[in-house]
């Protein structure tokens, strides 16, 4: 194995990595807003007091929101900058592997889409339901949920695309 193919090796599986850590911390932040509220610190307790059960929740999970939104934008152009190095190091291969050159070249568009179409709807969309009442469902609230799930279902298929090619190179370099 040679060095660009160990570098090769090591970008796509902190690309990979990274989208599974990211989907891990997405879904735990607003869990541990919760989980906060069931079983609060007693400092805690005190300082929130006057806003009452409702309004604590809604802000914890305001900040749950906003700390999504931070991650998710570095993790949207973080990938932009590991998949353009792996797309030019994939290019360069002699002799040129099509395959993972295809590959690579669709991960980065989709991370594309989704990092300068996707993202910056859901997180407009996102503040501007953040402080609605759930019941009846806000305007924009269906299209936010649509909009979650495109990226979703892209990042899920660009993270098996990764999978995919990892095992090849892995397995075939």
């Amino acid at each position: 194995m040679t060095r660009v193919q160990g570098i090769s090796i090591a970008i796509l599986s902190l690309w990979v990595g990274w989208t599974l850590f990211m989907w891990f911390a997405a879904t735990r932040s607003f869990r541990t807003a919760d989980q906060v509220l069931k079983s609060p610190a007693p400092e805690f307790s005190r300082i929130v007091q006057g806003l009452g059960p409702e309004r604590t929740r809604e802000v914890l999970r305001y900040l749950a929101s906003e700390i999504n939104r931070t991650y998710f934008r570095a993790y949207g152009w973080g990938q932009i900058a590991l998949g353009s190095i792996l797309l030019v190091l994939v290019y360069f291969k002699a002799p040129r592997d099509t395959f993972a050159l295809a590959v690579v070249a669709g991960m980065v568009f989709l991370v594309l889409v989704l990092t300068l179409g996707v993202m910056p709807q859901i997180i407009a969309l996102g503040r501007n339901i953040d402080f609605l009442p759930r019941s009846p469902a806000p305007p924009n609230y269906q299209r936010f949920w649509k909009l979650h799930a495109i990226f979703t279902g892209l990042d899920g298929a660009k993270l098996l695309a990764g999978v995919v090619l990892l095992v090849r190179l892995i397995a075939f370099w």
